[in-house]
């Protein structure tokens, strides 16, 4: 298979790096640190080019692939129209032309609310004791600086944006909009305001995608939209691999949904040294001798480590004897955490038992998660046709850690499908399209905090034996 990969003089990405960018997931032995002398694929796997070039990629089957928003070719032009992907930890905002659906700009930037909680119940907690208002003006703060600093990128006035689509978990548009969340933060979690209708600021006429339930908010509906799941006959499953874990399977003209707390793990939150996938991130860690050698994105000085770096390293800890079959750190594993780099700044960078713990509860909660969802629908995870994977995080992850770690349960590999930012791909394509009325079919919402089916599953994901 032939693929085009553009670059230029400017790039400091490796060619693994850019294909990534472009959906297709390539596991190097030594993530581009040319360790493996470049020999599991018919380029040097170091290689920066700084010219378009085309290269030649092995059978992908097995392997994560698919398509996102970022892979489209960012072109010349005035934007109208502003995608806003409002996500607990990251906020995506994407620039298009309405009328072809052309891609303008896009930017990405920490969630300003994380100074009031890193996950959804502790920004529930401050709203409901009186910090509404502040969560409030920070998001839309951020969102006016953010939308100047994009519109500067494009050489054009925020005023020349007419239409602007939204969507987001059901707790997130609760304090965009200043909603009351104390139904959000106890049993049994009932939404008492619909879903926002379509309304105007200034001259911007503005759309929020309606949510499914209390934890499946809007952000999922344009996955689904995304991935036309519901355009099918055989069981399909939507996995946002984010700090909620949102997830739906669809069946029998039925959708089963629910959200598992994976926390902010995979996000790079709730890490000793963790941070958000920037340039600088640390995204991938093998142990060569035991050493761990680290690849950071842009191959730039290590600031910190990512979700998916956190993943391979700990899928790395348990091929390497540091986890025991009863997911127990061994007593290889030093006491203070294990050492992996010095920062840009000089400052060490270690991954401690914490964070193998929050990965490992995350991973679990997952897991369980997934098969309480087919436990619900009355079918097996073989009965399942396609997996799509939703979340920009995926870009990075390697199937064999996935694999090891049993993120996603016994699903075949090769029904896999990495779809990158559903989000801003679904807002995108209501965008365009514009129904009169969004048809969903029937939600059956499963409380994975009330299943003793989840409960069970949850502490067997917690071992890594056969």
């Amino acid at each position: 298979m032939k693929i085009s990969v553009m670059a230029d003089k400017t790039n400091k990405q490796n060619i693994l790096t850019l294909l990534e960018q472009m959906g297709y997931s390539l596991p190097c032995n030594c993530h581009g640190q040319h360790h493996c002398n470049g020999k599991q694929y018919p380029f040097d796997c170091s290689l920066i080019p700084k010219e378009p070039l085309t290269v030649s990629l092995p059978d992908t089957s097995g392997r994560i692939t698919g398509i996102a928003l970022e892979d489209m070719t960012v072109t010349s032009g005035t934007g109208d129209t502003l995608l806003i992907d409002l996500g607990t930890t990251t906020i995506a905002l994407a620039l298009i032309e309405r009328s072809s659906g052309a891609l303008r700009q896009t930017l990405n930037f920490s969630n300003p609310q994380r100074t009031y909680g890193a996950d959804i119940v502790a920004r529930i907690h401050a709203a409901c004791s009186g910090s509404l208002k502040s969560l409030q003006h920070a998001v839309i703060s951020a969102l006016k600086e953010k939308i100047a600093l994009l519109c500067r990128n494009n050489r054009q006035l925020p005023e020349q944006i007419t239409s602007c689509f939204i969507a987001g978990n059901t707790a997130m548009i609760h304090l965009l909009m200043g909603y009351d969340c104390r139904s959000l933060g106890s049993s049994p979690f009932a939404i008492e305001v619909p879903s926002p209708e379509p309304f105007f600021y200034q001259n911007c006429s503005i759309t929020i995608l309606p949510w499914l339930s209390a934890f499946v908010g809007g952000d999922i509906t344009a996955g689904l939209i995304a991935c036309q799941i519901t355009d099918r006959d055989n069981p399909a499953f939507f996995l946002d691999l984010g700090t909620n874990g949102e997830m739906a399977l669809y069946h029998n003209s039925t959708l089963y949904t629910a959200a598992a707390a994976a926390g902010p793990a995979f996000e790079g939150g709730g890490l000793s040294c963790g941070c958000p996938a920037v340039s600088g991130a640390i995204c991938g860690v093998r142990f060569k001798r035991l050493r761990p050698v680290v690849a950071t994105i842009d191959n730039t000085l290590p600031i910190g480590i990512c979700g998916s770096g956190a993943i391979q390293l700990c899928a790395e800890l348990i091929r390497n004897g540091y986890v025991n079959e009863k997911g127990v750190l061994s007593e290889r594993f030093p006491a203070d955490g294990i050492f992996l780099s010095p920062s840009a700044q000089g400052t060490p960078l270690f991954f401690t038992p914490e964070d193998f713990r929050n990965i490992q509860l995350a991973v679990a909660a997952i897991a369980a998660g997934i098969e309480t969802l087919a436990d619900a629908a009355r079918i097996s995870l073989d009965e399942i046709s396609d997996f799509y994977l939703g979340g920009g995080f995926g870009f990075y992850l390697n199937l064999e850690d996935c694999q090891t770690l049993k993120l996603f349960s016994s699903v075949a590999p090769d029904k896999i499908r990495f779809m990158g930012n559903t989000c801003l791909r679904g807002l995108r394509e209501f965008a365009i399209k514009t129904p009169d009325s969004l048809t969903l079919p029937a939600v059956k919402q499963i409380s994975l905090a009330d299943s003793p089916y989840f409960e069970k599953r949850f502490i067997h994901h917690m071992t890594y034996s056969d």
